[in-house]
């Protein structure tokens, strides 16, 4: 399971199912989160694995796929479960789906799962509602192919950034960005081939559609 991407779908009340559909490949490992299997069948994917505690959905049959019952009261969300599962089977790429939206403290959460997945040196992204999210450190980013796109960059875990920017409609040189100061929103991704430096910090960027 080594070259496939692990697409994790969760139960946002604000997702919309369509777009997940077209984020799709057909050799995707898929691991539904909780009420995240709902979404699954409304689109007509079925799961390799679902995990949760069904707090929010009712259990799934047991004989459609995989299923991991987890206890109501325990310290990893459904969410970050299910990436765990996916680092075990091999998983290095993380596709999370479904995961924004509706309470503040589940998004924020959910953006904290992509510094894990970081941490255990894979690659994560959230795609939800034409907004891309991704958490990056030090070093070279390439954004190819994203020219016209709106990008917002801000420190995340960590009191600022050491940051250049080029491509941008507001571009950076070797600059600072605090915490306490959101100068990072409301840019625009002017080339094909912009570039993000980072020399210090660890930053979340958004990518969305105008």
């Amino acid at each position: 399971m080594e070259n496939k991407r692990c697409v994790i779908i969760g139960s946002s009340p604000e997702t919309d199912v369509s777009e997940i559909k077209d984020l799709l490949k057909e050799d995707d490992y898929i691991i539904c989160a909780d009420g995240g299997h709902i979404f699954a069948g409304m689109i007509g994917v079925k799961p390799d694995l679902i995990v949760g505690d069904f707090d929010s959905s009712d259990i799934p049959a047991e004989n459609e796929c995989e299923i991991i019952r987890l206890p109501v009261s325990k310290d990893d969300t459904d969410t970050l479960y299910a990436v765990r599962e996916g680092l075990k089977r091999g998983c290095r790429e993380f596709l999370l789906c479904g995961v924004t939206g509706g309470r503040a403290d589940h998004t924020y959460a959910n953006f904290c799962i992509l510094e894990y997945i970081r941490q255990q040196k894979a690659d994560g992204i959230i795609a939800d509602n034409g907004t891309l999210v991704r958490v990056i450190g030090c070093g070279e980013h390439f954004l190819s192919g994203r020219k016209g796109m709106g990008f917002g960059i801000f420190p995340f875990g960590c009191g600022g950034i050491r940051l250049s920017l080029e491509g941008f409609d507001y571009p950076l040189k070797d600059s600072s960005l605090g915490i306490s100061y959101p100068m990072g929103v409301s840019n625009r991704i002017s080339e094909d081939n912009a570039k993000i430096t980072i020399t210090a910090g660890t930053a979340i960027i958004f990518l969305y559609r105008y």
